[in-house]
């Protein structure tokens, strides 16, 4: 291509051959695998010009042009892939912690969701994926390599040369290429650096370098602007490195059309990156291929992804994992001992070995777009196990069958084609082997991205870094049982209410058995009492009593195979007794409680012991001893009321104390601070029959109460001035209720009377009435009681102390009597 006015060529066309990007991805996880799509010929034809290489006479001829591959091609890149990328190690504990069954719907049978088809994982529980960087790339890619490099599907590099010729001679110039796909999104990265390798022969020849995207078939790819042609001096192309970015996304695009042996519903859609070198007068290009595909089921989201489809992806089994075990010696034995397995394949293949029959690929055959075969695989195999053991299912055992149920190369292949040279074998199983075998293929789908039709391979080996084993392998590991063994744990103790550790363990070298608890209660535990488990399915869990005593419990494992299992083991569990909670809700604390009334008391009281019953009793404070409660209860909490009339000789602060104490003797009080007192009250004056008067001042406490006049005229009298007070102390609970009258004239001055007196307290101390009257009618009286006639029309009766009929203490300084007529002159009362 040398011509006087310069050209862009490809220095090493052995590296820049990028639509040839033939990688085997050996994905390491400890696990099993699925399926595949049956064998089409969908090869290429080989043509005149190397896969990822064209020369152009122009720049914007180039851009025209679009892929260099037809859609067929395009479809057939993975079949012919030949190169090998590094293993990608997953986590060893992946597939316990993101695999998970998926919800059958109610429609579906059961046999559809026992295989490892019938896992999901979160796109956030998968590790991301390693990546190539430009530098980790210069420095990784082999000298003599011709073609991409890949970490996984998701990753790929590539170095090689782009020249100028001219007469004066070639400047040559170094191009790395790093391209980076997506698990979850239609968006793929591109990243490439153009570095001066040698000495500028033509400085001020223009170069143009560019980086587009194409779809295939209906599919669009669409740049996101960031970069665009750049076109530069030759001098300005040696003067640094350049690097650029480039991101392509197919949002919003149609797949590229019917491309077998892919599923329409994955909206499966080839796409070409192509870089361009474009000069005088020649324009030559090199295209790197990728597939992008909306498969919803890949992980369990709606975005889709995007990957580097040249490549063999491998799922890797290791055959040291002990959750797997029997799983990985079936499938070893299937590929390298033929004898062994059953039925026997005589002169057919077992396809998927990726070591030793690289071309014989399994196929992922989802199970929602094939349900007839897929169940036909799996009912051909459940066939050939039941013919060498009727019973297996009965030993905990799994048929297991490679090449595995959804693949299209499974079991029932012959039904389909009558000429395969494919075969298979079926084994039965431990089933923990089997079906966690199954979770770790499906995480291995979600992270490689195999879609219905992808081709796969299969590895067996040893170790996580899918290293051959050494020596000699020995035969599958026998099906034979080695019962649990089993160990509830030292004996607990532990408050009812309350959890109770239980530190059981159960092993199993070769099963994964069922686990149970129970507990029985001993001697002297009540009857109604039950105890929970916190998980009555796991060996170190924990247990809540409802009430106290001594109680077995017993772990107990179960391997499904018969004696001597299941297996059991006890221990004794102690439940120590809770005394109740109680707590006075009335009255409140400090409450004024009125002795003559009745006091009615609430008491609430919580018991951890749900199964016990109670009795309450209460301590008025007064002395009169406890009284007993009405206890209204449900488990693990109740009330308690009473009510109790303190009196007069009740008064002052007291302590009310309620006792609630469970069946088994245990004890707990509340108490609450009350102040008792009894109301006061009393008149001036006051008359009754012929001349009604009504109390003159009516005062009474609490509230407390004190109100004075200076004198007034009665229908019965004149007043002289007079005071009434009555205040009752919220602390001690003290009544004083005091009567004074300066004097007065009474029954048209029949009878006069001065220096009238009453006083009536009451408080703890006890009750008290005194009252005082000076003259009447000029006869000194004193605090003497007594009556006095005047002219035998009137009786005066002075300091009397009564009851009333409502059980009030009353205390009169004078009380007149006269044909019909009552007037009372200084009165206090209690009550």
């Amino acid at each position: 291509m040398a011509t006087a006015t310069g050209e862009i060529r490809q220095r090493a066309r052995r590296t820049m051959a990028l639509c040839a990007m033939c990688v085997v991805v050996s994905t390491v996880m400890t696990g099993v695998a699925v399926g595949a799509e049956p064998e089409l010929d969908v090869r290429p034809e080989p043509s005149a010009t190397a896969p990822g290489w064209r020369t152009f006479d122009s720049y914007e001829e180039a851009v025209a042009a679009g892929p260099s591959r037809t859609l067929k091609e395009a479809a057939a890149v993975q079949a012919n892939s030949t190169n090998v990328a590094e293993p990608t190690i997953l986590p060893e504990d992946l597939a316990d912690n993101a695999a998970r069954p998926r919800a059958k719907a109610a429609d579906e049978e059961e046999w559809w969701w026992d295989d490892e088809d019938a896992y999901d994982v979160a796109p956030g529980e998968l590790p991301e994926p390693g990546e190539f960087t430009l530098d980790s790339c210069a420095q990784e890619y082999p000298d003599e390599r011709e073609t991409p490099l890949y970490k996984n599907r998701y990753s790929m590099c590539i170095k090689g040369e782009i020249g100028y010729d001219s007469p004066t001679g070639e400047t040559t110039f170094d191009l790395t290429l790093v391209g980076w796909g997506s698990r979850d999104s239609l968006w793929t990265r591109f990243q490439y650096r153009i570095s001066p390798s040698g000495p500028v022969l033509d400085p001020i020849a223009p170069m143009t370098v560019d980086m587009v995207c194409d779809g295939q078939g209906q599919a669009s790819c669409e740049n996101d602007g960031a970069q665009g042609p750049v076109t530069k001096t030759l001098a300005e192309w040696a003067s640094s490195d350049w690097v650029f970015n480039e991101n392509f996304s197919m949002e919003n695009s149609f797949p590229s059309g019917s491309t077998p042996p892919f599923h329409e519903d994955d909206l499966v859609s080839f796409l070409s990156a192509r870089i361009i070198a474009a000069g005088s007068p020649k324009t030559d290009e090199f295209e790197v291929t990728y597939r992008c595909d909306s498969a919803s089921y890949l992980p369990a989201n709606e975005s889709g992804g995007c990957i580097f489809d040249d490549v063999h992806p491998v799922h890797y089994i290791d055959m040291e994992d002990g959750r797997i075990t029997q799983e990985a010696f079936h499938i070893f034995e299937a590929f390298t001992k033929p004898h062994l397995i059953n039925p026997d394949p005589g002169d057919r293949i077992i396809p998927g070995n990726s070591l030793f029959r690289p071309r014989e690929s399994l196929s992922r055959m989802r199970p929602e777009y094939e349900p007839t075969r897929y169940r036909r695989n799996h009912d051909v195999a459940v066939a050939t196990c039941l013919a060498v053991d009727p019973d297996y299912a009965s030993k905990r055992m799994d048929c297991d069958e490679y090449p595995y149920r959804s693949t299209f190369q499974g079991a029932a292949l012959g039904s389909y084609d009558d000429d395969t040279e494919y075969s298979y074998s079926a084994r039965a199983l431990n089933r923990s082997h089997n079906r966690s075998a199954g979770a770790m293929l499906g995480v291995w789908y979600s992270f490689d991205r195999i879609v219905h039709g992808d081709r796969f391979w299969v590895q067996t080996g040893c170790g996580p870094q899918a290293l051959p084993c050494g020596g000699d392998i020995p035969d599958m590991p026998g099906t034979g049982n080695t019962p649990p063994a089993v160990d509830a744990g030292p004996d607990a103790t532990g408050a009812e209410g309350a959890p109770v550790t239980l530190d059981g363990t159960v092993t199993d070298p070769d099963d994964t058995p069922s686990i149970t608890w129970s507990v029985e209660p001993g001697p002297g535990v009540d009857p109604g009492a039950t105890c929970a488990f916190g998980d009555a399915a796991v060996p170190g869990t924990a247990i809540t009593c409802t009430d106290d005593g001594p109680f077995t419990v017993t772990l107990t494992a179960d391997d499904g195979h018969g004696e001597p299992s299941p297996v059991s083991d006890s221990a004794t569990l102690t439940v120590t007794n809770v005394a109740p909670a109680a707590q006075v809700t009335t009255p409140a604390p400090g409450q004024l409680i009125n002795g003559r009334q009745p006091t009615p008391v609430s008491v609430t009281f919580t018991d951890p012991g749900t199964n016990d019953t109670h009795s309450c009793r209460v301590d008025y404070g007064d002395g009169d001893g406890t009284a007993e409660g009405i206890v209204t209860q449900r488990p693990g909490s109740g009330t308690c009321t009473a009510e109790h009339v303190y009196g007069f000789d009740g008064l002052g602060p007291r302590t009310i104390t309620a006792t609630i104490t469970d069946d088994d003797g245990g004890t707990r009080t509340g108490t609450v601070d009350v102040v008792v007192y009894v109301p006061g009250a009393g008149y001036a004056i006051g008359a009754t029959g012929l001349l009604e008067v009504d109390r003159i001042p009516d005062v009474g406490c609490p509230p407390d109460d004190d109100q004075s006049t200076a004198s007034l005229n009665t229908l019965v009298g004149r007043v002289g001035a007079l005071n009434v007070s009555c205040t009752v102390s919220a602390t001690t609970g003290r009544t004083e209720v005091a009567t004074s009258v300066a004097d007065v004239t009474l029954l048209n001055g029949l009878v006069r009377i001065t220096d009238i007196q009453s006083t009536c307290t009451a408080d703890a101390d006890g009750i008290e009435r005194d009252s005082l009257v000076g003259t009447i009618n000029g006869i000194p009286i004193g605090a003497g009681s007594g009556t006095l006639s005047v002219l035998g029309l009137a009786e005066v009766a002075y300091n009397e102390s009564t009851t009333d009929s409502q059980g009030r203490l009353v205390q009169n300084a004078i009380r007149v009597r006269a044909a019909g007529q009552e007037v009372v002159v200084g009165n206090c009362r209690l009550g």
